[in-house]
């Protein structure tokens, strides 16, 4: 019943761990994942300087020739935030596990993706550019995209259809000022006017997902069921917002209404409170 030892002996070999010197490391060109925590970086080093790297890198060789003879590097597969925080923890080793089988630029992307989508790494634009990568670069369908990383069609699909939002909204996305269902519903918005004017309530604060998609159900079938009529606050927003250096949203009630002022922190709010009292 137990396994010979040439069963088990490849496995071995192939998850072998060695430390090589960080500088030989090469960031991966395939890497989804665009925008790093500064602050969470500077966390796991400290941990890295009194524990070390725990989990090892996975990287494939790179042999070029020179006029010294063979030069040895290493390209990155998975573990750049580990990377990013032990350079800044400066150890001058990493321990990596070299795998050879990983040579083409598709599995490259394929198994960063991976392991990023499975920690919950990618913020949902990067998720988003990636999945379009497979399609673009690789000619996978979605069903073929979402068998890859283990997630419906359907989760792929309204993932892509993300990077139809304007520049800015992506970016608000990115940066998680507005949630993914937040930016999901606003694509039910044809027009993109009425789409802005949403997104301003949203940074306000106030506006639920559920909210923003009745919105659009209401807007397509005709009702002016909406917040606030169209453009009849945009201007005063926009100037409370210029005077305050904030996201400020008027929401009208049938009773009055109410203005949103939203801040990130005690500072700010502190600001925002000298400049209305002075």
């Amino acid at each position: 019943m137990i396994p010979a030892a040439t069963d088990i002996k490849p496995q071995l070999q192939k998850e072998n761990v060695f430390y090589v010197e960080i500088n030989k490391v090469r960031p991966n060109p395939s890497q989804p994942r665009r925008d790093f925590d500064a602050d969470g970086i500077k966390e796991l080093a400290k941990s890295i300087r009194k524990y070390g790297v725990l989990q090892p890198l996975l990287v494939t060789k790179i042999e070029e020739s020179s006029a010294r003879g063979l030069d040895v590097s290493y390209n990155l597969i998975a573990g750049e935030r580990r990377l990013r925080a032990a350079r800044e923890a400066g150890l001058p080793h990493v321990p990596v596990i070299i795998r050879d089988d990983f040579q083409e630029d598709r599995t490259k992307l394929e198994v960063a993706l991976i392991e990023n989508v499975q920690r919950k790494d990618l913020n949902p634009v990067e998720e988003a550019e990636a999945y379009n990568r497979f399609s673009k670069e690789f000619g996978l369908t979605q069903k073929e995209i979402a068998e890859k990383v283990s997630k419906s069609r359907e989760v792929v699909a309204n993932a892509i259809r993300l990077l139809g939002l304007p520049e800015d909204i992506k970016l608000a996305l990115r940066e998680e000022k507005i949630s993914r269902a937040h930016a999901r519903a606003l694509l039910a918005f044809s027009d993109e006017g009425k789409q802005r004017e949403v997104y301003n309530q949203i940074l306000g604060g106030g506006v639920s997902s559920k909210a923003v998609e009745g919105m659009a159900s209401d807007t397509k079938a005709g009702k002016p069921k909406i917040i606030k009529e169209p453009g009849k606050y945009m201007q005063l927003e926009k100037n409370l917002g210029s005077t305050l250096a904030v996201p400020v949203s008027i929401q009208p009630g049938v009773n009055g209404g109410r203005i949103v002022i939203r801040f990130a922190n005690l500072e700010e709010l502190n600001k925002i409170a000298k400049t209305i009292i002075d």
